[in-house]
């Protein structure tokens, strides 16, 4: 299986042997599943009821594909969506890849000097906007010289004649055009996506997976997850709730696709809204972050509402503690809840607990692919060992965009990624996740990078020295916590400090955790902040708090 001897090692866990079909383009595997699922409705906005079904959706998008290559946006292009979730966000992922470009997702809550950075990675030659982000993208085009177009979703007439309505371009469609074919590719090579991720440090980074690791999740996930593939009711729903933008929901929507089942999609999180959701459309099975699910539990709303069709909660994103799991089996009476582990760089779940088998666990290495957990020394550790865990296999991304540094970091010589997460495995090969190495604050399923606040920080004319940290919290996972030393002389209060970050960066970058000023920020002989010291002194704070 493996060019490397070391491969061979017994504490080296192998998933099954992975038997691989999808060997195409993901431009020509949509046009083949989407005419299969014609009739199927694949897409319902949750609050508009608008619906599209599969051929509508081929037929437009091949229309979107076919405008997008007539403005020179072809194979090695890249194409992205600022937008908050919506049908036509699906609609543009889909036309992108029709038209063998690489479809490059932005967060909507990105300030400008947010999307200054990671546009300058995928260098978009047009991006899709929602009339929320379109002035943002307006102001910040002219620092942009790739960027050629802005098209706008929505009804509305775009406010400048420079802008393209979306509506514009797909006016009338109505039939497939058959003899439209996307452009011949190499799976193994070309990008399929470049999601954001913060990889284990620093800013964002632009992971890029190729045509070949989606085909290979598609694989993997039609031997592993049998059912919840092939079900043969076509109204079987899931919802999208999960941001679009960022790799779990991007890839429940285009999975989705794929399966030919109806998404009904969630613009933003309503507890109403979602709850209606689950009873209009007979939801059984939610695959959402751990956030949610604490809404599930303690909004007082969830107890008027029959959600008895529920069968299946699979949590991802983040982790999800075993009390959490067990409350939500008994609460839902549902039959499996369960967790899994992935990255952005590993295309998505690496480690799925299927059938939910064991409480707190995210499951087992996943078909095609193999995991260790190593020491400090790099050796591969054997079972209830705490180690680093690293993966190796055909879901790897190839790397990071214009940063071959930063990839040469996190994939080793000999292939295998390294996660920056401890975990161990017991002895019938379970995993379970401890704690990071990394320093990324997880709020809510989206990353912080404390480096990137930290550095905002220390251009404050009051502040010497800065450090960040996750604050633990119940409901968000962690908030991000500033530890903060004044300049001589100066002065400057929490909120303040809080202004100034929510000034500049977006909502989940926000020092929810509060400011805690400091004398001197704890850093080792080589100037290297000590984040532990820092955890142990925030957690205390909790603590104190709460018996206050």
């Amino acid at each position: 299986m493996s060019d490397n001897q070391g491969d061979n090692d017994p504490n080296i866990l192998h998933g099954s042997e992975l038997e691989r079909i999808i060997d195409m383009p993901l431009g020509d595997l949509l046009i083949l599943v989407l005419k299969a699922h014609e009739e199927n409705i694949l897409l319902v906005d949750a609050f508009t009821k608008e619906e599209l079904t599969a051929r509508q959706l081929l037929a437009k998008s091949i229309e979107v594909a076919k405008w997008l290559r007539a403005h020179n946006v072809t194979v090695g292009d890249s194409v992205s969506v600022n937008s908050e979730n919506r049908i036509e966000f699906a609609l543009a992922s889909v036309a992108t890849l029709l038209a063998g470009a690489t479809f490059a997702p932005l967060n909507p809550d990105y300030t400008p000097a947010e999307l200054k950075h990671v546009m300058s990675l995928s260098k978009p030659k047009v991006v899709f906007c929602s009339e929320s982000t379109i002035g943002k993208l307006v102001s910040v085009k002219q620092n942009h010289p790739y960027l050629r177009n802005l098209v706008q979703f929505g009804p509305n007439r775009p406010s400048l004649p420079e802008i393209v309505a979306l509506d514009d371009i797909i006016q009338g469609v109505e039939k497939v055009d058959e003899s439209y074919h996307p452009p011949e590719l190499d799976t193994k090579e070309t990008v399929a996506t470049i999601l954001c991720s913060s990889g284990t440090t620093g800013l964002p980074k632009g992971v890029m997976c190729t045509h070949d690791n989606m085909g290979a999740f598609m694989d993997m996930g039609r031997s592993q997850l049998l059912e919840l593939a092939y079900v043969e009711d076509p109204s079987d729903a899931t919802v999208g709730l999960n941001p679009f933008f960022h790799s779990f929901g991007f890839m429940v929507m285009f999975l989705n696709l794929i399966r030919g089942k109806k998404l009904v999609v969630l613009r933003k999180f309503n507890i109403k809204l979602f709850l209606d959701a689950i009873v209009d459309y007979k939801i059984r099975r939610l695959m959402v972050p751990p956030p949610v699910l604490i809404v599930l539990l303690k909004h007082p709303l969830v107890r008027k509402y029959d959600l008895s069709g529920l069968l299946e909660i699979r949590s991802g994103a983040a982790a999800l503690s075993k009390d959490m799991e067990r409350e939500l089996k008994e609460r839902f009476k549902v039959k499996t809840v369960s967790q899994s582990y992935g990255m952005t760089e590993t295309t998505l779940g690496v480690l799925m607990n299927v059938h939910g088998d064991k409480l707190g666990s995210v499951g087992t290495i996943v078909a095609g692919m193999m995991v260790k957990v190593i020491n400090d020394k790099g050796v591969p550790l054997g079972p209830y060992e705490e180690g680093e865990v690293c993966f190796k296999g055909p879901l790897i991304m190839k790397g990071y965009v214009g940063d071959p540094k930063a990839t040469a970091e996190t994939i080793d010589k000999d292939g295998w990624l390294h996660t920056g997460d401890v975990a161990y495995y017991d002895d019938e090969k379970f995993f379970f996740i401890v704690d990071r190495l990394k320093e990324l604050i997880k709020y809510k399923g989206f990353q912080v990078a404390p480096a990137e606040v930290e550095g905002l920080l220390l251009t404050h004319p009051s502040i010497r020295d800065a450090a960040v940290v996750g604050l633990p919290d119940e409901d968000a996972g962690e908030l991000p916590l500033a530890f903060v030393v004044k300049r001589e002389g100066k002065e400057v209060s929490e909120e303040e400090v809080k202004k100034f970050v929510a000034d500049t960066l977006s909502h989940q970058k926000q020092l929810r955790g509060g400011v805690i000023f400091l004398k001197e920020i704890p850093r080792n002989p080589t100037g290297k902040i000590l984040r532990r010291v820092l955890r142990e002194q925030a957690k205390k704070l909790v603590t104190v708090k709460s018996k206050l």
